[in-house]
């Protein structure tokens, strides 16, 4: 009870950071409504307010602008400071859930007290946050609740001292940089706060409360299967490439794949969404041809990037947001400089309009869109009262208006507040390629977001792949990249490509989740044992996988993974780590008798094993287990 004691909302200190002022609790005048469950904090120009919900589990924050003035707002915290008297909460003692705002960053347990090798406890978990004793039992959960307004919310840990090694405590940071016009009020945010003995279960709470306060029209599309041309052919993709692959997959998979999906290097350049020069018959023929073949067809954009030496960008200087100079705001990528449209301005929003429109009407049914969280860099827009949350928000309902309600629309890199509700499913791992370095830190985003799955629509974990020298006779395995030797943290092309057992790691993650499953490979490449790999995880799909020992002393190097298939579960161990490790089944697995089965081979098993089983390195057991 420890957590809940110390993390009381009578307990907390406010603090509010305006252009020009700030704000503390100190110098406000307190206003207890208590007939309404509302407190409110009241200062000259301003006034902030929580308001509980009837059944006292989410509480509502909201600005009230009361002076003569507009006030140019920044953010607000709510703060646990940490408390030194005893018991104070030790940060040695915990873990905690860290959820990034996007798939930019991993997401997954770590340590409160110091970093590890893929995380720093100094940046602020997004959205959700799980604090987790890791002996006592003891579990808090912050999150922020539907409908997520013009805002994003995080929750920093705060340290009594700059070693971390000591108290800690908590905040609600709540931004929101806008102008809020005088007389006037404003919803920020809906906040949650649940405690209890386990954080998986404290989650499994935490999705239930954000799928009852969505459209249940979300939910009504299936988690999808497809191909998709990035990870092997990458901005060299041609159309012979795509009708290879798409005859391929209808020899091999037919209704096992429902989409063919045309990803970065079909179009003119980035902005121009029309088909360049490896493309010479046009995107309605390609529509046209995978459709032929029994596919729907598929599109990657990035709707906001235009490179600047593009025609678009030099007739329309005005359109593009910038920086607190008031220059062009750029992002330099491996495919030139590029700036990013306004969508606070109506020509914008009628030309990204109409770029979609014409992309439906060519046939594409599954929109794929791109690299919107850079907008997050821009500092200056041709409006003040919207933050970046809204804009983006604002882009994703425009988009969806473009393409119907009955197309696919996945959110590949955008902020998880500002389009839940909208897309129909949301990337939740960093880019994949052939290497361990990729799986390893992709697996670990895959369990920690588990319980997004099936609460705001799809997950997506990227692309399922698997060519090595035992499942490809392609000699060139990817394009030529540097060889770089692995190296603590890092996740990018480091150490060698990945052999078999990594890549059935890679593809049993994949189908876990429960989330869209699709193939990057060049499937015409690939041997007959690629191909019978690939059917196995195409085939029984099952609901998103628990990770049972996320906050557990192993649960990082060792998750265990249960799933409910069609009249029996899933039981999949991983070994992340980089040394044979022992690891013994969970109650009430171990010894269990039944018609069990090994996942890949489908070899019955009677008797699961009641020892502990050595786990090489870089691997995962599953096993399908017959329910009692």
């Amino acid at each position: 009870m420890q957590l809940l004691n110390q993390f009381q909302f009578n307990r907390v200190s406010l603090r509010v950071e305006c252009a020009n002022q700030s704000f503390t609790c100190g110098d406000a005048l307190i206003v207890e409504d208590v007939d309404n469950g509302k407190q409110t904090w009241r200062w000259d120009v301003l006034a902030i307010s929580i308001t509980f919900s009837q059944d006292q589990v989410v509480r509502s924050i909201s600005v009230h602008n009361i002076g003569v003035h507009d006030i140019h707002l920044r953010y607000i915290s709510l703060e646990w400071k940490p408390m030194n008297e005893s018991p104070y909460l030790d940060a040695r003692s915990y873990v905690q859930l860290y959820h990034s705002q996007c798939f930019e960053k991993i997401a997954g347990v770590r340590p409160v007290h110091r970093p590890n090798d893929w995380s720093n406890p100094a940046e602020a978990s997004s959205m959700v946050t799980v604090i987790s004793h890791r002996q006592l039992g003891d579990a808090l959960l912050l999150g922020a609740l539907p409908p997520f307004e013009d805002c994003f919310v995080s929750f920093p840990i705060r340290h009594e001292s700059a070693h971390r090694d000591g108290a800690f405590g908590i905040s609600i940071q709540i931004t929101s940089p806008r102008r809020i016009k005088v007389n006037s009020e404003v919803v920020l945010a809906h906040l949650i706060k649940l405690h209890g003995k386990d954080g998986i279960n404290l989650l499994e709470q935490y999705g239930e409360l954000v799928r009852n306060r969505l459209p249940q029209t979300l939910f009504s599309k299936p988690r999808v299967t497809g191909w998709n041309s990035w990870d092997y052919y990458a901005g060299a993709v041609s159309q012979h490439d795509i009708t290879e692959n798409s005859c391929t997959a209808q020899e091999q998979f037919a209704d096992a794949i429902r989409y063919i999906v045309i990803d970065e290097g079909y179009q003119c350049q980035w902005g121009i969404w029309d088909a360049g020069w490896k493309f010479p018959d046009g995107l309605k023929w390609l529509c046209e041809t995978i459709r032929a073949n029994g596919f729907e067809p598929g599109i990657w954009t990035a709707p906001l990037m235009v490179n600047a030496s593009t025609s678009l960008y030099r007739e329309h200087p005005n359109w593009f947001v910038g920086d607190e100079a008031g220059n062009p705001f750029f992002v330099s990528i491996g495919y030139g400089s590029m700036a990013q449209l306004d969508i606070t301005q109506l020509e914008v929003k009628e030309h990204i309009g109409k770029v979609f429109t014409q992309l439906r009407q060519a046939g594409f049914t599954y929109f794929k869109c791109d690299f919107t969280q850079m907008l997050l860099g821009a500092s200056r827009f041709s409006r003040d009262d919207i933050t970046h949350a809204g804009m983006l928000r604002e882009l994703f309902c425009l988009i969806r208006s473009s393409i119907g309600e009955d197309t696919y629309l996945l959110a590949c890199g955008a902020p998880y507040e500002a389009v839940i509700g909208i897309a129909d499913s949301h990337r939740t791992t960093g880019d994949i390629h052939h290497y361990w370095s990729h799986i390893r830190q992709n697996i670990r985003s895959m369990l920690a977001r588990w319980w997004m799955q099936g609460t705001i629509g799809n997950t997506d974990p990227d692309f399922a792949i698997l060519r090595c020298d035992r499942t490809t006779d392609d000699v060139q395995l990817s394009r030529r990249l540097p060889k770089k030797p692995w190296q603590s943290g890092a996740n990018w092309y480091a150490g060698r490509e990945m052999n078999l057992a990594e890549a059935q790691t890679l593809l049993l993650a994949c189908y876990v989740t429960g989330g869209d499953m699709v193939l990057g490979d060049a499937l015409n490449q690939l041997n007959e044992a690629g191909l019978a790999f690939l059917t196995i995880v195409l085939q029984d799909p099952v609901k998103r996988g628990v990770p049972i020992n996320l906050f557990e002393y192993d649960g990082d190097d060792l998750p265990i993974v249960v799933a409910q298939g069609d009249g029996r579960k899933l039981l999949a161990i991983f070994n992340l780590s980089d040394d044979f490790r022992p690891k013994k089944l969970p109650e009430p697995y171990a010894g269990l008798k039944g018609s069990h089965e090994e996942f890949w081979s489908r070899q019955p098993i009677p008797v699961l094993e009641s020892e502990e089983i050595i786990m090489e390195p870089h691997t995962a057991k599953a096993w399908w287990v017959s329910e009692v």
